[in-house]
C-alpha cells in the first residue's frame, strides 16, 4: 500500500506501537528525538530508505518521530509482512543484516573493553583504621572568596585538538578538533577505538584518557558517555562508529545509529565532519586523516 504524506505530517510518533514500517519513495523526512522533554532533530531520510524497521523487528514502540520534510510518497508495508518482503529484497536485506552485523561488532567490542577494564582494575586498599580525633582547637576566622560569574552557555564549547600517532596500525595519522570559542591542549590517540563521549558528571571539565576523550555537556543532554569512537574495521579500514547513543552521530552528511541504517561509516582521507547529537548540536568535529 502506497500513502501521500503532505510537508509537516507526522508518520509516526516516538512512543508509538510498531506496527508498520516504510520505504521512502519520493521526498525526505526528518528524524525527532526528545530527550528530556527537549526535541531534537537527529537526522532525514530519503527515497529508498526504510523508517521504522528496527521498531518492527523488536516488537517495540518507536524510538523517534518522524515527519515529512515536504511531500513523501511511501510503501506501507505491515509488521506481519516486513520479514517476507525483506526477504524479497536482496538489496533490502543486505542493509538489514549489514546493520545487525555492525551493531553485534560494536557490542562484542564494548564488552571486550569492560572486560579489560574489570581484569585491569586495582585490587581495594583497606583504609586503615581511623586516628584519635585531637583536642578541638579555636574556630578559625573564615574569609568569604571573592563571587565567580555564572558560566556563560557558550563555555560548552571547550575546543580540544586531538592528533594521532602512526598507532602501529597502518600508515594513517588521525587529528581530531572539536570546534569551540578557542583552540584548545593538543594530545595524541594512543590507541584504537578512540571514543568520545560526556563526562561522567555534571560540570567536570574535558579530559584526555588513554584511548578517550571526555567532553562536558549539561541537560538535556546532546553528547552520550561513550557516543561515537574512530576505529579500524578489517573491511572498511578507518571507521567512524556509533556507540549505541540516543540522539545518533552524522559523518559527512549521512547519519549513524538509532533508527538510521547503518552504525558505521568509513573516513575518507582529508577533512571529515563529524556532528554527535543531531543535526543542530554543537559538538562538531573536524577529523583529518593523512596518509
Amino acid at each position: 500500500m502506497k500513502m501521500r504524506y503532505r510537508q509537516g505530517d507526522v508518520l509516526f510518533r516516538e512512543g508509538d506501537p510498531s506496527d508498520f514500517a516504510c520505504r521512502i519513495l519520493e521526498g525526505r523526512v526528518e528524524v525527532v528525538k526528545e530527550s528530556l522533554g527537549e526535541p531534537f532533530v537527529l537526522g532525514e531520510l530519503g527515497a529508498g530508505d526504510y523508517v521504522g524497521e528496527m521498531g518492527v523487528i523488536e516488537h517495540k514502540p518507536r524510538s523517534a518521530t518522524v515527519r515529512a520534510l515536504c511531500e513523501v510518497l511511501v510503501e506501507v508495508v505491515p509488521g506481519d509482512g516486513f520479514l517476507p518482503a525483506i526477504a524479497n529484497d536482496p538489496q533490502a536485506a543486505h542493509q538489514l543484516l549489514s546493520r545487525l552485523s555492525e551493531k553485534v561488532r560494536a557490542l562484542s567490542e564494548e564488552v571486550v573493553r569492560l572486560r579489560h577494564g574489570l581484569d585491569d582494575a586495582p585490587e581495594p586498599v583497606p583504609e586503615p583504621p581511623p586516628e584519635p580525633e585531637p583536642d578541638p582547637l579555636p574556630e578559625p576566622v573564615v574569609v568569604a572568596p571573592s563571587p565567580v560569574p555564572n558560566a556563560l552557555p557558550s563555555e560548552r564549547m571547550i575546543a580540544s585538538y586531538v592528533q594521532s600517532a602512526r598507532l602501529g596500525m597502518g600508515p594513517h595519522a588521525i587529528g581530531l578538533r572539536f570546534e569551540g570559542r578557542s583552540a584548545g591542549e593538543i594530545v595524541w590517540v594512543d590507541s584504537l577505538p578512540f571514543r568520545v563521549g560526556r563526562t561522567p558528571r555534571d560540570g567536570d571539565p574535558a579530559r584526555r584518557e588513554r584511548g578517550a576523550l571526555r567532553l562536558p555537556d549539561h541537560p538535556p543532554y546532546r553528547l552520550s558517555p561513550d557516543h561515537f569512537a574512530i576505529d579500524r574495521d578489517p573491511r572498511l579500514g578507518l571507521v567512524v562508529r556509533d556507540l549505541g547513543s540516543e540522539l545518533g552521530t552524522m559523518v559527512n552528511g549521512q547519519y549513524l545509529g538509532g533508527i538510521f541504517a547503518k552504525d558505521a561509516l568509513r573516513l575518507q582521507n582529508g577533512e571529515n565532519i563529524i556532528v554527535a547529537g543531531g543535526t543542530d548540536s554543537p559538538f562538531v568535529f573536524r577529523v583529518q586523516v593523512a596518509v
